[in-house]
Formats: C-alpha cells, sequence, structure tokens
C-alpha cells in the first residue's frame, strides 16, 4: 500500500518557501543599477521580498531597498511582472523585527534627522502660490509628504503655500524649515503612491528645470 505524503511536504513541482510576513504597504526607496524609485513592499521573508514598483527592472538586476526607518537590505530581482518585482536577498535576514521596527521618534531638535518618508533625488520647476502670487522655485527633492525647494522667494516657517508641480496634482503645504535660499515644506495631504511613483519614473517631468 503505498505510504501517503506528509502533509507538509511539498508538491512536486513546488519549492519550500520561507513563511511570509505580511506588511502593511510599507513604502520605501528602491535603488537600481540604473535608475531608482519608489517602492511599497507587499510581503517579506528571511530571504527576499515582493514589491510593488513602478520604475522597469529587468530579472538578474542588483537592487538595495531603503525603508523609512532608515534601514536598508540589498538583493537581485528574481522576476517581474507589470508593477511589481520579485527580490532574493544576498543574505538572508533572520530577524524580520529588526528590519521593519519603526525607531522610536527623536525629540523635536533641529540637530537631529526626524524620521520622514523616502525623498528622492529631483531636479525640476515648481509654482509656488502664496498669498494670490506666484513664485518659481526648483523642486531638489520629493517624497509623498514632503519636498525641498531652491527659491529666491523669501519663506517663513509655518506659512501656508499650494505647490504646483507639472505631471501631478497641486498640494496644499506647510513651511516647515528655510534657510539661505531653501525652504523645506510639508504636505498637508500626502501624494498618492502610484501617482508620485509613475511620476518619479518620467525623466521628463522629474528633471524638467528651466533656467
Amino acid at each position: 500500500m503505498p505510504t501517503r505524503p506528509s502533509p507538509s511536504a511539498p508538491r512536486r513541482g513546488q519549492e519550500r518557501r520561507d513563511p511570509r510576513t505580511l506588511t502593511l504597504l510599507l513604502v520605501g526607496r528602491i535603488v537600481g543599477e540604473r535608475t531608482d524609485g519608489l517602492c511599497r513592499v507587499r510581503n517579506i521573508s528571511a530571504g527576499g521580498l515582493m514589491a510593488e514598483v513602478f520604475t522597469r527592472f529587468e530579472t538578474g538586476d542588483a537592487v538595495q531597498i531603503e525603508l523609512r526607518n532608515g534601514r536598508s537590505v540589498s538583493g537581485r530581482v528574481r522576476w517581474t511582472k507589470e508593477g511589481g518585482i520579485g527580490v532574493q536577498f544576498d543574505e538572508r535576514v533572520e530577524d524580520l523585527r529588526q528590519i521593519l521596527a519603526e525607531p522610536r521618534p527623536a525629540p523635536r531638535r533641529t540637530d537631529i534627522q526626524q524620521v520622514r518618508a523616502p525623498r528622492l533625488v529631483t531636479d525640476c520647476s515648481a509654482d509656488i502660490q502664496r498669498d494670490g502670487h506666484h513664485h518659481h522655485a526648483v523642486v531638489a527633492n520629493l517624497s509623498q509628504r514632503g519636498a525641498r525647494l531652491v527659491t529666491v522667494t523669501p519663506l517663513e516657517p509655518d506659512q501656508l503655500l499650494t505647490l504646483a508641480i507639472a505631471g501631478l496634482p497641486p498640494v496644499s503645504a506647510a513651511v516647515r524649515w528655510a534657510k539661505d535660499g531653501e525652504a523645506g515644506l510639508s504636505f498637508l495631504t500626502p501624494l498618492a503612491f502610484a501617482t508620485l511613483a509613475r511620476w518619479l519614473d518620467d525623466p521628463a517631468l522629474r528633471y524638467n528645470r528651466r533656467g
């Protein structure tokens, strides 16, 4: 009489996989050999992860995923599909809690960098709308929740304004800091992940600085 396979044994043609730890759409920055962009980690294990991306990658590409808690993992793309990739880590991550944990917030001081959404380098022109007037600015980096501007327009902390960037919906923002012709903005409503991810993948928008 044939022996029944153990319920835990993988079926023929199937590979045993690490148990997956589901995440709540953890957003990070993914850096490849040719480009970078936003990613959204959907599940992760000790050996790899699956992420939602709008940046184009190829099987075999080396990538690094930087999370908003300051930690990062590196690996290679093992499969791709429209809007998603699978990454195998270079080294197994045995303590997933350490990778996924949010650090304790630091006291709000100007000499301590605060935890924030991943910001990506840009070089695009933008329009500042404030008190009924329009002013030119350059966006030096951008995230779902904020931006760093370069502008000759005097700005002061706690001022409210509207930032208009070609290809993105106008967004209301508060000035968090301003110094030496630069300013940091905090958006009152975050940009949608898919909207910003697609925008970042278009060099004609991301690097459209004029003048």
